[in-house]
């Protein structure tokens, strides 16, 4: 038995003048289940109880014939999926409709199961009633229709932790073959040559491989910020944001440690990360400067990163404190913030250079609306196509979490032509 079943029995007991929290613990004594099992049927048990008038008024919205006096055992298995569709968005929408089937005791019955559940799921009112209350859900939601509810779910699974190879100390059958002995499992990455998919980061904390930097920890998608900046050996680049140092230190890495890169960061704490992380690896190509990147003045680069500070709307499952910490003022303070960067960074170039501008942030205030104002009022730059640069891209490079097991990322690419 699990925590549906045990759910799904309490309340039909319920049904039959039974008391709900007794039902429950006799079913409890009779079966085992786990802390977890129990806590989950005790939720959506007494949920569903609680929530009950208004669950029914809207199953009987889609519900073919007299929902009332239907099947008690149909009735609870609709109930407790609805509850949980409605309340627990900790729960995926496809595992709700797929265990309220599973409960169903004929093909009939799972197919009307099925067939109300997702009819229910398609109603734009009830869609509104289950919209979550914290802010840059929202905003999230607002913002990608389509795809807005895969990527709140991907936020409650385990990131897929990603390592980089530095081509300049190890090869990938020396990384992989030394990663097996670990018995940690490898599997390719979705673009990148450099990167691989590893299922666990525990063991490599501490280990050889990553202390004399054969490897870095490094996601994917961050990568291909990297390779949108293109670095090529013997150019001069400034990474404005530069901390922890995984984009500067990947770049110096494709430029073969050959050229300069400028590091700065405002934080001097900060900054010493990116210098423990190239003397890691063995890069001698970066030198660093402690800066403020709104006021900082410097030119004739021949490339500009700016990965700018943002909501870190992409990295949910990573930083899931966000939820909490971002507000519209938050929103608004930080999109003046990345302007101002991108503004003062792109006088670093020569005529003919090129500026990268990243967050990993998915929200278009921070995105696209950052581009197009900047253009509008930079005549003198023009946005060169993601997709003449790396994989998968478009106009822009844009990940959104969920698709590929990656972080969500944002970037573009712009030339200075005067």
């Amino acid at each position: 038995m699990n925590a549906r079943e045990a759910a799904l029995n309490a309340l039909c007991e319920v049904e039959q003048g039974a008391n709900l929290k007794l039902a429950l613990g006799v079913i409890f004594e009779k079966n085992e289940l786990s802390e977890e099992e129990r806590a989950l049927a005790n939720e959506i048990a007494f949920g569903t109880a609680r929530h009950r008038e208004e669950i029914d008024q809207i199953i009987r919205e889609t519900f073919i014939g007299d929902f009332n006096n239907a099947d008690p055992v149909l009735k609870n298995i609709l109930r407790l999926a609805v509850y949980q569709y409605l309340f627990l968005d900790r729960i995926p929408v496809y595992a709700v409709v797929n265990e309220a089937v599973k409960l169903g005791r004929s093909l009939k019955e799972k197919a009307l199961i099925n067939a109300v559940l997702r009819g229910i799921i398609r109603n734009k009112k009830v869609q509104s009633m289950r919209e979550p209350q914290v802010w840059v859900l929202r905003k999230i939601l607002e913002a990608y229709p389509e795809e807005g509810e895969k990527i709140i779910e991907s936020f409650k699974n385990r990131p897929t932790p990603y390592i980089r190879i530095n081509r300049l100390k190890a090869n990938a059958e020396f990384v992989e073959q030394k990663l097996k002995e670990m018995e940690i499992e490898v599997r390719p990455a979705n673009w990148l040559e450099d990167f691989r998919k590893i299922n666990r980061l525990g063991s490599l904390i501490n280990n050889s491989l990553l202390k004399q930097g054969f490897i870095s920890i490094h996601d994917e998608a961050q990568g291909m910020i990297c390779r949108l900046v293109a670095p090529r050996p013997g150019e001069r680049i400034f990474d404005v944001c530069s901390a922890p140092g995984s984009k500067t230190t990947y770049m110096a890495e494709l430029m073969n440690n050959q050229g300069l890169i400028l590091a700065g960061e405002v934080s001097s704490a900060r900054l010493r990360l990116v210098v423990e992380n190239a003397e890691r690896l063995g890069l001698t190509i970066i030198k660093y400067v402690l800066a403020d990147g709104r006021r900082y003045q410097i030119s004739d680069f021949d490339k500009v990163l700016v990965d700018a500070p943002c909501t870190n709307s992409g990295v949910i499952a990573k930083r899931p404190e966000v939820k909490e910490r971002v507000n519209k003022k938050v929103l608004a303070r930080l999109a003046n913030l990345q302007y101002n960067l991108l503004s003062n960074a792109a006088s670093f170039l020569r005529v003919g250079g090129s500026i990268v501008y990243s967050t990993c942030s998915i929200l278009p205030r921070e995105n696209e609306e950052i581009i197009e104002r900047f253009l509008s009022e930079n005549k003198n730059f023009e946005l060169e196509p993601a997709k003449e640069f790396v994989p998968g891209a478009d106009v822009y490079l844009k990940i959104l979490p969920g698709f590929f097991n990656t972080d969500g990322i944002f970037a573009a690419r712009l030339k200075r032509i005067k």
